[in-house]
């Protein structure tokens, strides 16, 4: 039984692992899901396909290997069925300065640092118990490498050395404990996850910060690319994997943004966060209640599956409902908010009930016409902490130095000014 006890401690403290989590980069700090039907993409005017020094040409002149990078661009693009336009290049490529600095394995300054005073926490909570535990969880090492699992903590210098440990430490422990590990319920009971492979403190990856599970789902979806979580953790920190991965979160899903700040925006946020947030400032409008415009309509586990309760978002359209469209009941309201990553909520019941309330609104409240002053989308209020920067910064900072970036680029390639918009809006067309 003291065994047991102190392996199931063991696996706690991988779970103090996974605190990390909270934001080892500056990116996504969420895990949007994949729309289940990408959609192919309108460009900022038809013109033909950038080849890869025209792409060079548009990236900063301090950057090494511009050739190389610019190839990845070209091919994650094509590969993506998406046109590879200026207004696409200079998306992707504003994406990847602002992410990694074109670093394929960016660097995180201080992580080894971050790392040891996370596992003194842990040690400090454990009393007595702490010291010896954790000595005996980082003792081992993996079957390629002679250091222990404490040396090479100590020498973690990029988010892929930390992924790759962290998947070595568990393989370890699934080899030296397989009845604990592989007890179906452990896992949930101490960590509230499915396995305990989810503790892994890496949710983003590469040098476009791109979703762990995104890839994942997106493997399953594109046969042909690498196929099991090892693979594609792998392929993230590759030049050519991370914009592969990047260039489809970013670019394969239509919307109906005015401006591309507003998909930088979602690719911190989540899928259509701009837009949610709209809408939740417009029920704000309608109902009087205070609703921080975050993009999430609903609740969701770490997973990324939807929780049961209901949030202020969703109480604050059955009040609306209740006072200006009866007929929507609260199960109608909950089947169309659960398509609020996707398009396909603008059809629903429920958002052109928002909608034209909110215009008939601010139409009597400004004297002017319907739809007077709804704006499709706002940039969401999500904070973002990262060991990059000092303090907490937001989804609109991280939307606004993204922005700048690509209008930048938009520049070098001769774009207009007045065709700064979402180089993927407009109405959707079909991808294979």
């Amino acid at each position: 039984m003291q065994r047991a006890a102190a392996v199931l401690e063991m696996f706690r403290l991988l779970a103090g692992l996974a605190g990390l989590a909270v934001g080892l980069v500056a990116g996504g700090c969420r895990s949007p899901r994949a729309p289940a039907n990408p959609s192919g993409l309108s460009t900022l005017a038809p013109e033909p396909p950038l080849d890869g020094p025209a792409v060079a040409a548009l990236i900063p002149e301090h950057v090494r290997e511009r050739g190389a990078w610019a190839e990845a661009v070209v091919n994650g693009l094509g590969a993506n069925g998406l046109p590879v336009d200026r207004g696409s290049v200079c998306a992707v490529l504003a994406i990847v300065g602002q992410e990694s600095g074109f670093e394929a394995d960016p660097a995180v300054p201080g992580l080894a640092k971050v790392v040891a005073e996370r596992i003194a926490r842990d040690e400090a909570r454990l009393g007595p118990l702490g010291e010896p535990l954790v000595r005996r969880l980082l003792a081992g090492r993996a079957p390629d490498d002679a250091r222990t699992f404490a040396q090479r903590l100590g020498v973690v210098r990029t988010e892929r050395d930390v992924d790759v440990l962290f998947r070595d430490i568990v393989a370890y422990h699934e080899a030296n404990h397989p009845v604990l590990f592989g007890t179906a319920s452990l896992a949930g009971k101490l960590f509230d996850v499915r396995e305990v492979r989810a503790l892994n403190p890496i949710t983003t990856a590469g040098s476009m910060q791109v979703s762990v599970r995104f890839a994942e789902e997106w493997a399953r979806a594109h046969p042909g690319k690498a196929s099991s979580p090892g693979e594609i953790r792998d392929a993230l920190y590759t030049r050519n994997g991370g914009v592969y991965y990047g260039t489809a979160r970013l670019l394969a899903y239509a919307a109906h943004y005015p401006r591309a700040i507003f998909r930088f925006a979602d690719y911190n946020a989540g899928f259509y966060a701009s837009r949610n947030a709209a809408i939740q400032a417009k029920l704000s409008l309608l109902t009087g209640r205070r609703l921080v415009p975050d993009g999430d309509l609903l609740a969701y586990e770490k997973d990324g599956s939807l929780k049961d309760g209901e949030t202020e978002s969703e109480r604050a359209v059955r009040n609306f409902a209740e006072r200006s469209s009866p007929t929507l009941s609260a199960a109608a309201i909950r089947a169309d908010l659960r398509l609020e990553k996707t398009l396909e909520l603008e059809t629903t019941a429920t958002y052109r009930a928002i909608e034209h309330a909110a215009a008939e609104q601010l139409a009597r409240g400004r004297g002017r016409g319907p739809g007077a002053g709804v704006a499709y989308a706002i940039l969401p209020e999500v904070a973002i902490s990262s060991p990059k920067f000092a303090g907490t910064r937001s989804t609109a900072w991280f939307a606004e130095s993204v922005d700048r970036r690509y209008r930048a680029c938009l520049v070098r390639a001769g774009v207009p000014a007045e065709l700064d918009r979402d180089p993927a809006g407009g109405a959707p067309a079909r991808m294979e």
